[in-house]
């Protein structure tokens, strides 16, 4: 078993001998389940906001997160003129933290950012569990992330094909949590297999998973592939919530794995 399944391991390069890197963060959070099933056994309203939980996972080839994260650079460069900033959604749409701007400079910001996006070349997979009918009607009842992972770790093996190997990043998150993750995981590759790839297929595509922070405080710079994964997956989770194609999410379908078919591949709603 390689040593990245024994604990939460972090990594700061690109893995060796390794294609793609596929980046996850989610919206939600896991423990919505819990209020779910509280309020459909006790008559309570369920909300879109507690109802659905998404992780989203972009997957960038070597030289394509190169170019992105030199576009991202530059972009942090212009406005704030050191990289060391962190984009996070929640915070740049809530004008917080390093985003508190006067109208026009964010504005103008807002404009670069979304440009910059649509320009970086990356394929989007995206999955959401909806919770109350999951709790309905499915004949599980496990935790959410994972079943979400297991469906998101599916399409990535399809999505490289039969030649290419791939490392997933997903943003650490506590340690008990990213433990409890991680075991799943690594059950999955090296002991069960999903429902349609065994582990044999799993441990031969998968270089390793690792667990970072958006920001490495130590050497004070981000993994731009998280951030790109957290712009990317609020639109998304908020276009399955409320049904409304905005100008993010437009911009963000057409990086859909299997644009223009992308239901059920590129994005996925369970059940």
């Amino acid at each position: 078993m390689k040593q990245c399944y024994s604990r939460p391991t972090p990594i700061l390069n690109w893995p060796l001998n390794c294609d793609y890197v596929m980046f996850i963060d989610e919206n939600n959070s896991n423990s919505a389940i819990n209020n779910v099933r509280d309020k459909i056994f006790n008559g309570g309203t369920i909300s879109k906001d507690e109802n659905y939980f998404t992780i989203t996972g972009c997957i960038f080839s070597k030289s394509d997160y190169r170019n992105t994260k030199n576009s991202f650079d530059e972009l942090k460069m212009k406005y704030w003129n050191t990289t060391n900033v962190c984009f996070h959604s929640y915070e740049i749409r809530n004008k917080k933290e390093s985003f508190k701007m006067d109208n026009d400079t964010y504005e103008s910001f807002i404009i670069d950012l979304d440009e910059r996006i649509k320009e970086s070349n990356y394929t989007i997979i995206s999955i959401t569990i909806d919770i109350e009918n999951y709790i309905l009607y499915s004949k599980y009842n496990s935790d959410i992330y994972e079943i979400a992972f297991d469906f998101l770790l599916e399409r990535f093996i399809y999505f490289m094909g039969s030649n290419n190997k791939g490392a997933i990043m997903l943003e650490a998150r506590g340690k008990k949590e990213d433990k409890k993750l991680l075991s799943h995981i690594a059950s999955l590759i090296n002991i069960t297999g999903t429902t349609f790839i065994d582990p044999i297929e799993l441990d031969n595509k998968v270089e390793g998973v690792y667990f970072n922070p958006k920001f490495n405080v130590k050497n004070k710079t981000t993994f731009i592939g998280l951030e790109v994964a957290d712009l990317s997956s609020y639109p998304i989770h908020k276009y399955i919530k409320y049904k409304k194609e905005d100008k993010a999410f437009l911009t963000l379908k057409l990086k859909l794995n299997c644009y223009p078919d992308y239901k059920n591949k590129g994005l996925k709603i369970y059940p």
